[in-house]
């Protein structure tokens, strides 16, 4: 008995067709919303991780602002004869201005001169938080010889009374006379050499990520001695911070005041900090910032298309004495 074959009839192959790219569309449906998904995701944790790389390097050297080694308090630091700094950023001001350990400039980038903002410029609307301090771990000294590393580093030489600026080049690569280095068996060292610290947070327009991608950034001291910059987290939209202050002497916040407007004889013991973050890549046209008001800035609601972070910390001052 002969056999018969049949095929594919007209209207079954263009069902079959029809049904295997709906599947087709389908799964790149939903690859294009998985892809989209983990790039949001990605971002998210990205801007987190950048939150608090950024908070945590502000938090840090906050935390020790107004450390000047042994000495007790800044009405005891002083700038040795022999000091003198190049006319960066003001000048010797910049590293001696100890009375203002907590310093800086409300929505706007700081005005001394020769102090030009890096990344394309300082981005408008942003605080500029400046810290004085010296480093926390001292260095050995052995002799009254500075060591050969840091000799062209701005340096605090300290005891309990008093304290020098000072750099070691200009003083014979030896600590200024009248600071001993050796005392009483068993009793610690009379005199502390620290590195002198002075940072000046910023926001630039540019990062290294690209042009239009801001940053958190800072000036910093350097061998020399001079002032550097250098860029600590890229994606950085906004820095804002207050300055809490003891106003009346007893030891206890007061009131908390703008950069610029704090009381002459006011002293700071806490700062509250607010970092805005932005996702680098636009994550998608549904993407948006709400309105938000902090420190004394407001913004509107922004769809471009990035996410965007807000955080902040109020950090107390360590160091926090008359």
């Amino acid at each position: 008995m002969p056999s018969s074959h049949y095929g594919l009839g007209l209207i079954e192959l263009v069902a079959a067709l029809a049904v295997g790219l709906f599947l087709v569309a389908v799964a790149l449906t939903v690859l294009a919303r998985t892809n989209s998904a983990l790039r949001a995701i990605d971002a998210h944790a990205r801007m987190h991780e950048t939150a608090r790389l950024a908070l945590s390097v502000i938090e840090t050297d906050v935390r020790m602002a107004g450390y000047w080694g042994l000495a007790h308090g800044p009405g005891n630091v002083a700038a040795h004869p022999s000091f003198a700094f190049p006319a960066r950023c003001g000048g010797a001001s910049w590293i001696t201005s100890v009375m203002r350990p907590i310093d800086g400039t409300n929505n706007r980038y700081l005005t001394v001169a020769n102090c030009a903002a890096s990344g394309g410029g300082a981005l408008a609307g942003s605080d500029a938080l400046v810290v004085r301090r010296t480093s926390a771990r001292p260095i050995a000294l052995s002799s009254v010889s500075v060591p050969a590393a840091v000799r062209d580093e701005v340096l605090l030489i300290s005891t309990r009374e008093r304290a020098d600026f000072f750099v070691a080049q200009a003083t014979g690569n030896e600590i200024p006379a009248g600071y001993p280095i050796a005392g009483a068996p068993g009793l610690p060292a009379p005199s502390e050499l620290h590195a002198a610290l002075v940072h000046a947070y910023y926001v630039s327009v540019d990062s290294s990520l690209g042009v239009g991608v801001p940053a958190l950034r800072r000036k910093v001291l350097i061998g020399g001695p001079t002032v550097s910059d250098e860029e600590i987290a890229p994606g950085v939209d906004d820095l804002q911070f207050r300055i809490g202050a003891d106003v009346d002497g007893d030891g206890a916040l007061d009131s908390y005041f703008e950069p610029e407007a704090v009381p002459p004889a006011a002293r700071p013991v806490l700062v509250r900090v607010w970092l805005r973050v932005r996702g680098v890549e636009r994550t998608g046209a549904s993407a948006a910032s709400a309105a938000s008001a902090y420190a004394d800035r407001s913004w509107p609601a922004i769809s471009d298309g990035h996410d965007r972070l807000l955080i902040s910390k109020t950090i107390h001052l360590r160091n926090a004495r008359p």
